[in-house]
């Protein structure tokens, strides 16, 4: 009964807003109509009631929408009351009332109604128009954009948002682009740099020169699996390079890494590697290297920091801690070291842990193999063979301190090894650099080395060496 009264009532101020009730009625206010860029956009829609409006109530939501269309502001005033009472949340009322507002010349009430419609419900187009045409000529482009993207969310053919996005995005891009390369320089933390980024990639999201710029900039602020990330976009971009995606694919894969993520990095730098175009770029292909060493190495934890602990070191041991310590030279050795690919080739590592680190060892021209083509990775290192094998790295890396260094320790005495011995040289040099003592008052060439010994003068060999 008192629904049917209510909608009575309803139905009474609907036909007293069109003039057809009975008795005297005290005219409407006069409200005069503010001219309203955008409002076009919206006068030919109707607003779309909440699920609590009945059909009286509905209908009176119509008429007066009607009323805000036709420029008749003070009836739509007088019939929007009952609706404002009755139904204070409605997302319809509320985006009809703020049209109400905005046409009467009450921008900041009408933005306030719009913005509780579209809480009420968030894919309100109506209030979506609404809220953006309050802002459509003001100063405050990013909050234009971002209610514009709203809108053709809401619905993807919206006029006003095609006509205005394209407008606005450029103006966007650029403040937003300012603000994350400012954070970019400054001290700003990893996820304040990213979210600039990712902000700037809303409005440019297939722009691989910013894709790039934000993987860069998010790796240097810290957050490798945003720069990841990014790196991968900037990979299957279409239109990006040969050279860039596999650049970029290459960095996402080093990232991985450096997240210990090593399977899933190696399965990347397999590709990479496969890649026949890798050849191409020389600078990609050392890059590439690089990261396959660096993954051997770390899949070889545990055997590379048992070795301090040794009380003799084995061949395999020395040639990983070598490589481990040391890196691979820049280019191919030349010299005693240098010889063709099939030099590289050991026939004996089947079995070993340490088979990829022994090959690049010897590639290197740190170690090399016997005249049969075997390494004997499980023999024992003696001491002589030890300089040896430091003096060989030392004239691969640092050819100038090599030789300097030999020739200042030509005339050096070295008891245990007289004049003309075959490892005299080696010992000498290492001697000199500290990288290898006398032991009992003699070098001992034959007594074999410990693992604490052969890591602290690899160690001291790398510092020896020249900053890049």
């Amino acid at each position: 009964m008192a629904r049917r009264a209510a909608g009575a009532r309803f139905a009474a101020l609907i036909l007293a807003g069109f003039g057809l009730g009975a008795g005297c009625a005290t005219p409407p206010p006069d409200i005069p109509v503010v001219p309203v860029d955008g409002w076009d956009h919206a006068a030919g829609r109707v607003p779309t009631p909440g699920p609590n409006l009945d059909p009286s109530e509905a209908a009176l939501l119509n008429a007066v929408w009607e009323m805000i269309v036709a420029g008749r502001l003070g009836s739509a005033l007088e019939q929007m009351e009952p609706l404002r009472t009755s139904n204070p949340g409605d997302p319809g009322v509320l985006a009809a009332d703020g049209f109400l507002q905005l046409r009467s010349g009450h921008p900041d009430d009408a933005e306030t109604l719009f913005a509780q419609a579209l809480e009420a419900n968030p894919d309100d187009g109506l209030a979506a128009l609404g809220a953006a045409i309050t802002v459509l000529h003001g100063s405050d482009t990013e909050t234009l954009f971002r209610r514009l993207v709203r809108l053709q969310r809401i619905e993807p053919d919206a006029p006003l948002a095609l006509e205005w996005i394209p407008l606005v995005r450029l103006d966007v891009a650029e403040a937003r682009l300012s603000r994350a390369r400012e954070l970019a320089r400054g001290d700003g933390a990893g996820a304040a740099v990213t979210a600039a980024y990712h902000a700037l990639i809303k409005v440019l999201p297939d722009s691989g020169d910013i894709l790039l710029e934000a993987a860069e900039a998010a790796e240097r602020a810290g957050d490798p699996k945003a720069a990841q990330r990014w790196f991968d976009e900037v990979a299957v971009l279409p239109g990006t390079g040969q050279a860039l995606a596999m650049a970029a694919r290459l960095s996402a894969a080093e990232l991985l890494a450096e997240q210990d993520r090593s399977l899933e990095s190696l399965e990347r730098l397999d590709v990479i590697l496969g890649d026949p175009f890798l050849d191409d770029f020389e600078d990609l292909r050392a890059r590439a290297e690089t990261l396959a060493l660096r993954l051997e190495i770390a899949r070889h934890d545990r055997q590379l920091t048992q070795i301090r602990e040794t009380e003799r070191v084995t061949r395999e041991q020395l040639a990983a801690v070598l490589i481990a310590e040391l890196g691979e030279p820049e280019s191919q050795p030349s010299g005693p070291a240098a010889g063709a690919p099939e030099r590289w080739i050991a026939i004996d590592l089947e079995g070993t842990w340490a088979a990829g680190l022994i090959r690049r060892s010897i590639r290197a021209g740190y170690l090399s193999l016997f005249p049969d083509h075997t390494f004997k990775p499980r023999d024992f290192v003696t001491r002589a063979e030890l300089a040896e094998s430091l003096a060989a790295a030392l004239r691969v890396l640092e050819p100038d301190l090599h030789e300097d260094t030999r020739r200042g320790a030509a005339g050096r005495d070295v008891p245990g090894l007289p004049a003309g011995h075959r490892n005299r040289d080696a010992a000498a040099v290492c001697l000199s650099l500290g990288l290898l003592r006398l032991e009992g008052g003699g070098f001992r060439p034959r007594d074999f080395a410990s693992g604490a010994e052969a890591v602290r003068a690899i160690q001291a060999l790398r510092r020896q060496r020249t900053p890049s």
